[in-house]
C-alpha cells in the first residue's frame, strides 16, 4: 500500500502501556499512525475537533484514561472529566470526520461479587467511581458515534519494569517477601493479546461492544505462582493475603467474539506461557 493510500489511525493516550502496545501491533505499512498524549488533552473538545479535522483519521483508538481507582475516588471530577467527557469529545471528533472510534474499557463496570461470567448483554452496575466514570464514557461513545467499537479488558499485564509482575519478580530475587491477594479473582490477559484482539476487531468491519479477556478465572496469587514457576523463580517468597474487604470476583465472557468469529482468546495459562517466552522474564534473561 502506498503512503498516499494509507488509512490514518489516531491513538490517544499513546504514551501509556496499551497505547504503545497497540501502536507496535499495527501494521505501519498499512496505516499512518499518529499519536497524542498529554500534549493534547482530550478533555478539551475544541482541540480534539481541530486535531481530528487536521489529521482526518479513519480510526481513533482511545487509550487515554484515569485508571487508578484510588485516584478516581479521591478526585471524582477529574475521573469523569477524563473517562467520560474525554470519551464524549473523541466520539464527537471522530464522528465529525467519519472515523470509527475504538474505545478501551474495563471489567470494572460490573459488580465484583458475582459467581457467573458477564457477557456484553448483561446489565452493568459499577461499584466505584472509576467504573462509573468509564460507564459514562461508554454511554457517550454509543450515543455520539454510531461507528464505535468498545473493547473491555480484564487484568491486563505487561513486561514493563514498573508493572506488577516484573516488580514482584525483582522483589523475590532480592529476597523480599511478596504479598499477593488470594481472594481477588479475574481473567488475567497480557497486553500483547489484548492489543491483538483490539486490532482484529478494528479491522473486521464489526461494531458494538466486545469483551476481550483470556478464558478461565484465577486468583492473583495463583497467577503469580504460575508466572514464577514459568520463569524459574522459586515461590518461597510468595505469600497469599486475604483481607475480606479487598476480595472480589469478576469473569468476562467473550460472547460477541464467539458470535462474530472476529477473534478467539487463549486461556490465561497459555497466554501467560507465551508472554513469558516472548519477553524473556526468566532469571537468566533478566540479568542481561
Amino acid at each position: 500500500m502506498s503512503v498516499e493510500s494509507q488509512a490514518t489511525v489516531w491513538i490517544t493516550g499513546a504514551a501509556g502501556r496499551m497505547g504503545r502496545t497497540i501502536s507496535a501491533r499495527l501494521d505501519h505499512n498499512r496505516y499512518r499512525v499518529v499519536t497524542t498524549d498529554r500534549e493534547l488533552d482530550i478533555v478539551d473538545l475544541q482541540r480534539s475537533l481541530a486535531f481530528a479535522e487536521s489529521e482526518r483519521p479513519s480510526f481513533v483508538i482511545n487509550c487515554a484514561a484515569l485508571a487508578s481507582r484510588t485516584e478516581a475516588e479521591a478526585n471524582p471530577d477529574r475521573a469523569y472529566q477524563v473517562n467520560a467527557l474525554g470519551a464524549r469529545n473523541l466520539a464527537i471528533a471522530s464522528a465529525s470526520v467519519g472515523a470509527t472510534l475504538v474505545h478501551l474499557s474495563t471489567d470494572d463496570l460490573f459488580p465484583a461479587t458475582s459467581e457467573h461470567p458477564f457477557n456484553e448483554f448483561d446489565p452493568t452496575d459499577p461499584p466505584h467511581v472509576y467504573g462509573k466514570s468509564k460507564l459514562a464514557g461508554e454511554r457517550f461513545v454509543c450515543e455520539l458515534n454510531r461507528r464505535h467499537i468498545i473493547v473491555r479488558s480484564s487484568w491486563v499485564y505487561t513486561a514493563e519494569p514498573d508493572d506488577i509482575l516484573p516488580r514482584a519478580l525483582k522483589a523475590s530475587r532480592e529476597g523480599r517477601t511478596v504479598y499477593v491477594p488470594a481472594n481477588q479473582f479475574a481473567c488475567p490477559t497480557s497486553a500483547d493479546t489484548f492489543a491483538k484482539a483490539v486490532v482484529s476487531v478494528m479491522e473486521s468491519n464489526e461494531f458494538g461492544t466486545f469483551h476481550a479477556a483470556c478464558t478461565g478465572v484465577t486468583s492473583r496469587f495463583e497467577f503469580f505462582e504460575r508466572a514464577f514457576e514459568l520463569v524459574g523463580e522459586p515461590i518461597g517468597n510468595l505469600r497469599g493475603a486475604s483481607k475480606p474487604e479487598h476480595g472480589y470476583r469478576i469473569e468476562l465472557d467473550n460472547m460477541m467474539a464467539r458470535l462474530t468469529g472476529v477473534f478467539e482468546m487463549p486461556t490465561w495459562e497459555d497466554d501467560l506461557a507465551a508472554f513469558v517466552a516472548c519477553h524473556d522474564l526468566t532469571a537468566a534473561g533478566s540479568e542481561k
